[in-house]
């Protein structure tokens, strides 16, 4: 080998043991990689151009290339060496040059890449090198495809999908002993399955989907593999990202039952109380909650579109216990808040519109964990889970009690009273995760009660109901359990209550924030909720609904909401003459936007409801004040009472105290139609109203946000209200501009105050155009007819036309095969008699010969024949 590279070097130095320049040496390797009848002398040429291609990769590119493209294509196939070097020539050659991280604009490496796919060939072969068990070699090959892919993904994509069986041989290569190889392979079907549907599908069918599961087992699961079954569950997720074909196939494979115990939640058949501990207890290490995230991650995938695909999903994953698991993880565990929040959000995705998994929810019994006094983080979750699923980590220091370290179970609840009370209260977690938790939660309470009027009428019944009174106690029995608290009772309580911080004392605005917003959502579309809604009344200062009491001295949970958005204000504006800053200011404000949700949503097309509100005069003051204030308001703040104002204006039907003939001159002095309009645009453009999407509940931030939530960065509405107020305020801005006294425009009535004359003419024109449509119908029916038997007649023909050709075909071939009989025939004749006439030539010249008499006609036929 060393006589050969020496015999190589020498044929390069130029004359009298000159250097020769970079170009003329890859011209000359060149053509002793082309021209050499030594294979030894071909490699070494080849493993000199590989050299060069590191520091001279531009001049290799430009005169090797074509070279190299044929070497690969013909012997790389052959020679498993010449393979090796040419491959790893090519990642030189393909690779990009980076400057602080961002590559060259006019690199090489991007022309040379162009080149390598300029044809489908050269990576089809590369793709054919797969099958070699070579390690290197397969190595070097799985390198080569990802650079390729980095550079032209698209290329890449379709001409793998060109290629025979290429896409069958990188899922076999996840089947490779050898773990580095398995890994590089795993690393490129992640980048291969990028915004691909097609090799999606293929890498499916290949059974990508058994043999990423097997590696998950093999690493030991999300608790003991690493990051390479964070890989195979980001592979997984590629697969079916945006890919319905991929989910339903996913479903059909039974692949959904392997997603629960992938979070280590037992078996149905082996839920006890003692497996159900240590799946609340178990420890968490930041891979483990990276991994755990991503199994989360594939069941919203699951369940994230429309239609069919979607229903049978999410009857599958309650089958197979992912519902139950996901609660038991968000509600009942120790869990770190991160993944508490991805659980309830893919909850939510899971309930919304299922019955049977709001249902499921709606009889499921959790218990809650409390959590350590002390402020919580990774250590506190790594803690070893015994029989009974409590035994705790003792190493804690010797000052502080060990009980103040540890989880505790709390209270058996259904789990949709644990979820509002997360939600409306949280669970202890500071800063944007404990943020996050809570507006989770409330998703997910959005989705439980979505199309579900029974369970909205359920829960305000809840929120009506007084306090169970307590059983009574027996003797010599133990005493009897409290009663439980229900939905109801936790949102009525949060609202009914009225915050009182005391000065730089800490203020949780989040508790009535939520509480309306839970509560919205029960009125939303439904006025049977909305009445429902009315009759919660509370007697005096009693904090519960309910109660004996004299009705003159009862409060509707109307003028409950009123009173606290008015002391709101109040507060408001104490805090900032007393100088307690902007973020106290902005606290109250979030309180303020919570009413006036509610509010706006429960007077929205509900006539009685206005009618309530109006009963009290001055509910029309606590929203013209900040409407007219010119500062010290939020700007969102007087946007919504604007709007609120609108919808008392243009549903104020029923007779009572405050009428819209009276409402209007106030509105037009006090308001005004050009600040009513410039109030609600500027809400709308407001950042926080603005920005607001339909994953507005999941707080995504931008991967350098600050950890520390401030009060602007917040949450301030949720996406329903935000398209509701999109949806309606067109509306509401014109219904300030009609004068009562004038002719009502034609609008939605909803107290059936239309006209006998209009309902009369309405049904006169329907009965008109019923008939019109019976007519075309009739025509339809007739032109169809006439159509069928055209279509018959043509038939007919047809079919008669097509037995008449088949006849003339048959007389045709019959026809040919009796000339081509009869030419065969007087071929055969004449081939006869030519050979009768040799024959009497023949005979002649032989009679001749032995001085026999020939006849003078045979003379005279001969002469006549010469």
């Amino acid at each position: 080998m060393f006589s050969s590279l020496a015999k190589g070097y020498n044929s390069l130095r130029g004359e009298a043991g000159a250097p020769q320049s970079a170009s003329d040496t890859i011209d000359k390797l060149c053509d002793r990689l082309l021209n050499g009848t030594q294979l030894e002398d071909r490699r070494a040429a080849l493993l000199g151009i590989k050299g060069l291609s590191r520091d001279w990769k531009a001049e290799v590119g430009s005169r090797a290339l074509p070279i190299l493209l044929g070497v690969l294509e013909e012997d790389a196939p052959e020679d498993v060496e010449i393979a090796k070097a040419v491959v790893e020539t090519f990642s030189l050659l393909c690779e990009i040059e980076e400057v602080d991280g961002r590559p060259v604009r006019d690199d090489s490496g991007l022309r040379n890449t162009d080149v390598f796919l300029s044809t489908a060939t050269p990576l089809h072969t590369l793709l054919n090198l797969l099958t070699s068990t070579h390690f290197y070699l397969r190595f070097f090959s799985l390198q080569l495809l990802g650079v390729l892919l980095s550079n032209r993904s698209t290329q890449v994509q379709g001409h793998v999908l060109t290629a025979p069986g290429g896409v069958g041989r990188l899922v076999e290569a996840l089947d490779d002993a050898r773990e580095i190889i398995r890994n590089e392979a795993l690393l490129l079907i992640i980048a291969l399955t990028t915004s691909n549907a097609d090799i999606q599908k293929l890498l499916a069918f290949e059974g990508a989907f058994d043999k990423l599961f097997a590696i998950v087992r093999q690493e030991g699961g999300i608790g003991g593999g690493g990051i390479v079954v964070q890989d195979c569950l980001a592979a997984i997720g590629g697969l079916l990202r945006w890919n319905v074909s991929n989910q339903n196939y996913f479903r059909e494979t039974s692949c959904i039952p392997l997603l629960a115990p992938l979070l280590l939640f037992p078996q149905p058949k082996a839920l006890t109380p003692t497996t159900l501990a240590a799946f609340a207890f178990q420890p968490w290490s930041e891979q483990k909650v990276i991994n755990a995230g991503l199994v989360i991650s594939l069941v919203r995938m699951l369940v994230g579109g429309a239609g069919t695909g979607r229903a049978g999903n999410q009857k599958a994953l309650l089958s197979s216990g992912i519902t139950r698991c996901l609660a038991e993880l968000a509600l009942a565990s120790n869990a770190p808040a991160v993944l508490k929040s991805q659980s309830l959000n893919a909850l939510a995705d899971i309930l919304r519109l299922s019955p049977p998994n709001q249902e499921a929810i709606a009889n499921l019994t959790v218990t809650p964990l409390i959590p350590p006094l002390a402020p919580s983080h990774e250590s506190s979750y790594a803690a070893a889970a015994g029989e009974d699923g409590e035994r705790m980590d003792a190493r804690v220091s010797s000052t502080q009690s060990a009980s103040d370290h540890r989880w505790h179970r709390g209270i058996p609840v259904l789990a949709i009273v644990a979820a509002v009370s997360l939600s409306v209260q949280g669970d202890g977690t500071p800063g944007r995760e404990g943020l996050r938790v809570r507006a989770a939660a409330a998703g997910l309470f959005e989705s439980y009660v979505a199309n579900a009027s029974k369970t909205q009428l359920e829960i305000l019944a809840e929120m009506a109901a007084p306090p169970a009174p307590p059983e009574p106690e027996v003797e010599g029995e133990a005493p009897p359990k409290p009663k439980g608290r229900t939905a109801g009772s936790i949102l009525v309580h949060a609202i009914r209550i009225f915050p009182t911080p005391g000065r730089g004392e800490p203020f949780d605005s989040y508790t009535p924030f939520f509480s309306c917003l839970l509560f919205s959502h029960l009125l939303l579309h439904s006025e049977t909720s909305k009445e429902a809604a009315r009759k919660i009344y509370f007697h005096g200062d009693d904090a519960e609904p309910g109660g004996a009491g004299d009705e003159d001295d009862r409060a509707s949970l109307v003028t409950i909401v009123v009173g606290n958005l008015m002391m709101a204000q109040r507060e408001q504006a104490q805090s900032a003459n007393a100088g307690a800053g902007p973020e106290r200011g902005l606290e109250w404000s979030r309180v303020m936007i919570g009413y006036l949700i509610v509010l706006s949503i429960w007077l929205f097309e509900s006539p009685s409801t206005v009618k309530e509100f109006l009963s009290e005069g001055s509910n029309l003051q606590v929203l013209i004040q900040p409407i007219t204030q010119s500062s010290g308001v939020d700007s969102a703040v007087q946007g919504l009472c604007t709007f609120l104002l609108g919808i008392c204006y243009e549903y104020n039907r029923d007779p009572g105290a405050i009428t819209r003939e009276t409402m209007y001159p106030i509105l037009q002095s006090r308001v005004g139609p050009d600040q009513f309009v410039s109030r609600i645009l500027r809400l709308r453009e407001d950042p926080r109203f603005r920005n607001v999407g339909p994953n507005v509940l999941e707080l995504v931030d931008e991967e350098d946000m600050v950890e520390e939530l401030t009060e602007e960065d917040g949450l301030w509405f949720d996406y329903t209200f935000v398209e509701f107020l999109k949806t309606n305020y067109i509306s509401v801005q014109r219904a300030i501009l009609l004068d009562p006294s004038a002719t009502e425009p034609g609008r939605r009535s909803l107290d059936g105050g239309e006209s006998s004359e209009v309902v009369a003419s309405l049904r006169s024109t329907v009965a008109t155009q019923a008939k019109d449509l019976e007519d075309m119908r009739a025509q339809v029916v007739a032109i169809e007819a006439e159509r069928d038997t055209e279509r018959g007649a043509f038939r007919d023909q047809v079919s008669s036309l097509t037995e008449q050709i088949v006849a003339i075909r048959a007389e045709l071939t019959e026809a040919r095969a009796e000339k081509q009989t009869a030419d065969k025939e007087q071929e055969d004749l004449l081939v006869l008699l030519e050979e009768l006439s040799a024959k009497r030539k023949a005979d002649k010249v032989k009679m001749r010969q032995a001085n026999l008499e020939v006849s003078d006609d045979d003379d005279d036929d001969d002469d006549d024949e010469e």
